[in-house]
């Protein structure tokens, strides 16, 4: 199936993707989320039940739901995402990102299903840039160290694919932007298709998604002209230097 996708105005003008969507069920967690919304937009065919229908910290609830589905593609994109909130609250940080992502990889064995994991550019200290797939991790904070727990237990997964990315929703979120923090992120309505065409391709392992190496302030400038500046020693939580990825 070809889908066309129209993405919001970058740089005056519109950009298309073209997704060709093999002919198989897919299911995804973190439906509600910035990302998931957006995945449903585009491909309104998924499976995609709430978090109370199904609920990852629940191992039984994972299992029916895969009964009753069947999908071929499972792609797990729930997650707590608050970098901040997640120093004070790394047990739930934890619970939801460690722990729920190890009763998605046990419902999902020996029923021939894709896992795919939505993780982080966070992996990355940020001391280089640029970083490959292959590159060693290194998580600063909370939030990080989690993600890069659960891409240990989904590479114990024979079928899985792990999507390491970034992005904000379709507005920059913030009065002030970093000046002094690189990035490959963009905003959810570019990287989504980019995401769902990876997803549903043939690929296994590791990869990358993301757009062109440049600062925070300059990708909030694209959709908000009035933005601030403000740099990481401002913050008073573990950010990256720099954690612009290798595609």
């Amino acid at each position: 199936m070809k889908i066309f996708v129209l993405g919001a105005k970058i740089q005056k003008r519109l950009t298309q993707v073209v997704l060709n969507i093999p002919k198989k069920k897919l299911f995804l967690t973190g439906g509600s989320g910035t990302l998931g919304t957006e995945i449903k937009k585009i491909y309104p065919q998924i499976i995609s039940p709430s978090s109370k229908e199904c609920d990852i910290l629940s191992l039984s609830s994972l299992q029916e739901n895969l009964e009753v589905y069947k999908p071929d593609i499972f792609i797990h994109a729930a997650a707590f995402t608050d970098v901040k909130a997640a120093e004070k609250k790394s047990i739930t940080c934890n619970e939801i990102n460690v722990i729920g992502t190890a009763n998605v990889i046990k419902a999902c064995k020996g029923k021939k299903i894709k896992l795919v994991f939505i993780s982080t550019d966070y992996v990355f200290d940020g001391e280089k840039g640029n970083y490959k797939p292959s590159d060693p991790i290194n998580p600063l904070s909370n939030y990080a160290k989690s993600k890069a727990a659960a891409e240990l237990l989904v590479r114990t997964y024979v079928d899985h694919l792990i999507i390491r990315t970034s992005f904000f929703g379709h507005n920059f979120p913030y009065e002030r932007a970093l000046i002094d923090q690189w990035t490959t992120k963009d905003y959810v309505d570019i990287i989504a298709p980019k995401i769902l065409k990876e997803a549903t391709s043939d690929k296994l392992g590791i990869i990358h998604v993301g757009s062109l190496r440049r600062s925070i302030y300059e990708i909030a400038k694209t959709r908000n002209s009035s933005v601030g500046k403000i740099e990481r020693k401002d913050l008073n939580v573990p950010v990256p230097k720099d954690v612009s990825l290798s595609f």
